[in-house]
């Protein structure tokens, strides 16, 4: 029977509440098959993405992460701003980078966190202005991030976080050396919102410039 015949027995009175409860389940199953990226992990794969992001084999680990995080060196045309890196988080990556980032973390506490809260997409995005740069800090708003498969991707939530101000005697910093002024941008998503194909991240700088970067969503786990 296909949709139209599903959809001609819901409207009928003697169906009742059952049909209506079937058409949801239904209805959530076929957003979840057109979903690009896997929000439904298996034990089995929450467990080969804990075990990489535990391994020593560094090569291996360096393979599977570069497909999520593109690296961007500080271009030729020295510019004020730049993008340091961008990264597509898929809820299987955030897996492997708590478990490799976490001490002590335990397979049952990767289960558990990716349980909280399974549909997360996270795109990160590094950005950072030039060594001994002397002019003012641009304001946070004026870096942009915006992800796109033919239009805009609007995401559920957007945080805005210093990691090193050498400006301010105040700075956060997640490192020793605080030389650069480096800000992350944290877009989130969640999995249903991306379709299969590939994704676009634009990320807009001051001073007018701009970068573009890509993936290729049915590649990522």
């Amino acid at each position: 029977m296909g949709i139209r015949g599903i959809l001609a027995l819901a409207i009928s009175p003697a169906r009742g509440v059952h049909i209506q409860v079937f058409l949801i389940a239904l209805c959530g199953l076929l957003a979840l098959k057109a979903s690009a990226v896997n929000s439904s992990l298996q034990p089995e794969e929450v467990q080969d993405a804990y075990s990489l992001g535990q391994t020593s084999n560094h090569e291996e680990l360096a393979d599977f992460l570069n497909q999520y995080e593109h690296d961007f060196k500080y271009p030729a045309d020295n510019p004020v701003a730049y993008v340091q890196s961008v990264e597509f988080q898929t809820p299987y990556e955030q897996i492997v980078l708590r478990a490799m980032r976490t001490i002590g973390y335990s397979k049952f506490k990767a289960d558990e966190d990716y349980r909280a809260n399974p549909g997360l997409i996270i795109v990160r995005v590094v950005v950072a202005l030039k060594l001994n740069y002397s002019g003012l800090v641009p304001a946070a708003d004026s870096f942009q991030v915006v992800a796109s498969q033919t239009k805009p991707i609007e995401p559920r939530k957007t945080t805005s976080n210093l990691i090193c101000d050498p400006y301010s005697l105040f700075s956060p910093t997640v490192s020793n050396d605080c030389s650069i002024y480096t800000r992350e941008i944290l877009l989130s998503f969640d999995a249903v919102q991306f379709a299969p194909g590939r994704a676009n991240v634009k990320v807009t700088l001051p001073f007018g410039q701009s970068l573009e970067t890509k993936y290729n969503l049915d590649k990522l786990k």
